[in-house]
């Protein structure tokens, strides 16, 4: 997708991700070019092997799961982060960024965009029961796609007033049931957040543009499979040259493109006339989060 996107000239003025996608957003962020960026991940996630996150037997995996809550530490992640990485401090790159985590002490999503960095994509990262939870300036912070895996109203939030989304997390047709564990719990995660931007996607376009690139479907891959990224490179690639050759830019706020999705017919926007009106009195209602705060939108 990037790949394609490069080609356009398109120079962000902010970058937001979360989990993976922040990792993938801080080389943009850092390099401040497209093209620059797109040729490093493609180095990246061509090599990249699930080992080198998750290293380990499947037994001491799960022997490491009782004794700790966790597949493995983080220590592969951070080196890989600090290999791919060169900028400490998000103030650095070149471009503002941020990452989205999640606070464990209250749930809430939790926008870094300034201190440490490497802290900061371990924290948008921790996926529960795979990689520890990371405590980052005074909070217990886990994987930001628990809340916002696509954290379309936190860059509106942060001040964006367009939006092109590189999404290149989801769960497809799978022929046959993963294990229980921990293919199926990650599964399981990924389909209920998966919800969120079926549902948000069409609620933020009505507030500015939001171009949502097409991705390819990554069928029967499980969703802790590292080893074959790089076979999705192309795909997405070529899939993403034919979309935005026939885009038409939004003149205003809307959605062009959709999330990936399937149930069997092409995916429709849902009707939102009664979950508006449900933000509305949750925007009036805010004073009964603990933290006082209003809904981004």
């Amino acid at each position: 997708m990037l790949q394609a996107l490069a080609t356009t000239g398109l120079r962000p003025d902010l970058v937001v991700g979360t989990s993976v996608g922040a990792l993938n957003g801080a080389v943009i962020a850092e390099r401040g070019d497209l093209t620059a960026a797109a040729d490093a991940l493609v180095a990246v996630w061509s090599e990249l092997r699930t080992t080198r996150v998750l290293p380990g037997s499947r037994a001491g995996q799960g022997l490491r799961l009782l004794r700790s809550g966790s597949l493995v530490s983080d220590h592969g992640l951070r080196s890989l982060i600090e290999e791919i990485l060169s900028t400490r401090r998000i103030e650095n790159l070149a471009l503002p960024f941020a990452a989205i985590a999640v606070s464990v002490h209250d749930g809430h999503a939790v926008v870094l965009d300034r201190g440490e960095l490497v802290p900061a994509l371990l924290s948008s990262g921790a996926l529960p029961g795979a990689w520890p939870p990371v405590t980052h300036e005074g909070r217990t912070l886990i994987d930001g796609g628990l809340v916002a895996n696509v954290p379309l109203a936190q860059a509106v939030a942060l001040g964006a007033a367009s939006l092109v989304v590189l999404d290149a997390g989801d769960v497809c047709h799978l022929d046959t049931a993963p294990r229980p564990f921990p293919e199926g719990l990650v599964l399981a995660m990924a389909i209920a957040t998966r919800q969120r931007v079926l549902l948000e996607a069409p609620l933020v376009a009505r507030h500015v543009p939001v171009v949502y690139l097409p991705r390819p479907c990554a069928r029967n891959r499980s969703p802790l499979d590292l080893d074959s990224s790089g076979e999705l490179i192309e795909p997405a690639r070529s899939m993403t040259e034919r979309f935005l050759a026939a885009l038409e830019p939004p003149a205003g706020p809307g959605l062009v493109g959709a999330p990936h999705h399937h149930d069997g017919q092409a995916w429709q926007p849902p009707a939102l006339d009664v979950l508006i009106g449900g933000w509305g009195e949750v925007r009036d209602a805010s004073a009964h989060r603990p933290d006082g705060a209003t809904p981004p939108l």
